[in-house]
C-alpha cells in the first residue's frame, strides 16, 4: 500500500508528498527498532534476574558448606589441642574413650568444592554479559579462582592422610580403636588393644604427628573463613542488586 501510494507520488512529481513518504518510512523503521530494542533489552533484563536468583541460591549453599566446614575444623583443632595438653601428664585427665575419640579426628579431612553451576552456565553459554554490575562479576572471577585454588590447597593437605596420618595410626595404635566413623551399618567389634594410645601419648612422634594435623587444620580453617568472607560480600552485593 504504501509503495504503490509512493511510486503514484513519483510519478505525479508531488516532491513534498514523497518526502512525506519518507518521513513516515523513517519513522516507522525507528520506532521499530526501538520496540525491539526495548523488548530486546526486557528479555535480557528477565534472563539477568534468572541468573542472579540461581547465582543466589549457589552462594547460599556455598555459605551453608563453608560454615559446615569450618565447624568441623574448628573441632578437630580443639581436640589436637586437647592432645597435646594431655601428653606431657603424667596420668591424663581424660579417658581413653576420650582419648582415641579425639585422635580419631585426624583422620578426618573435611573438604569444600564450591558450587559453580550457575557460574559455569553464565560463562559457557556468554551470558556473563547480561550481568550488569561489574563489581559483582569481578567478585565471582575472583571467588572461583580462589575456589580453585583452596581445592589444590586440600589436594595437598590430603596426602598427608595417606603419608603420614592413617601409617602412623596403622603402625602404633589399634585402628578399630580410633576409627572416627562408628556408626556404620555393619559396624566393627570393640577393639583388642584400646589403651595402646595410653603408651604413645607422651613421646615425640606421638606430638609431632598431631602438631602437623593442627598446622594442616589451621591452615584450611584460615582459607574457609577467608572464602567465607567472601560468600558473605557476594550475597551482599546480590540484595543491593536485587534492591535496585
Amino acid at each position: 500500500m504504501l509503495l504503490r501510494r509512493f511510486s503514484s507520488h513519483v510519478r505525479a512529481e508531488n516532491w513534498f508528498a514523497v518526502f512525506l513518504d519518507l518521513i513516515v518510512v523513517v519513522v516507522g523503521l525507528f520506532i521499530g527498532l526501538q520496540i525491539d530494542t526495548w523488548w530486546e533489552g526486557r528479555k535480557e533484563a528477565r534472563l539477568e534476574g534468572a541468573y542472579l536468583v540461581e547465582v543466589r541460591e549457589d552462594f547460599e549453599a556455598n555459605r551453608s558448606l563453608l560454615n559446615d566446614s569450618i565447624a568441623d575444623y574448628e573441632k578437630i583443632i580443639r581436640s589436637m589441642i586437647a592432645l597435646q595438653e594431655q601428653s606431657p601428664l603424667t596420668n591424663p585427665t581424660l579417658s581413653v574413650s576420650e582419648l582415641n575419640e579425639k585422635f580419631s579426628l585426624i583422620q578426618s579431612m573435611p573438604t569444600f568444592i564450591a558450587i559453580s553451576r550457575t557460574y559455569t552456565n553464565l560463562t559457557g553459554s556468554g551470558d556473563l554479559k547480561l550481568i550488569q554490575s561489574r563489581e559483582l562479576k569481578n567478585a565471582l572471577a575472583e571467588y572461583y579462582a580462589r575456589a580453585e585454588v583452596i581445592v589444590l590447597v586440600q589436594q595437598t593437605h590430603e596426602m598427608e592422610l595417606v603419608q603420614t596420618f592413617q601409617p602412623y595410626v596403622i603402625n602404633n595404635l589399634d585402628y578399630s580403636a580410633v576409627h572416627y566413623s562408628r556408626t556404620d551399618e555393619f559396624p566393627l567389634p570393640p577393639p583388642v588393644e584400646e589403651a595402646l594410645i595410653l603408651e604413645v601419648l607422651s613421646n615425640r612422634q606421638f606430638r609431632n604427628v598431631i602438631t602437623q594435623k593442627w598446622t594442616i587444620s589451621t591452615d584450611l580453617l584460615a582459607q574457609y573463613q577467608n572464602q567465607l568472607i567472601l560468600t558473605d560480600n557476594i550475597i551482599a552485593l546480590l540484595e543491593a542488586d536485587g534492591n535496585r
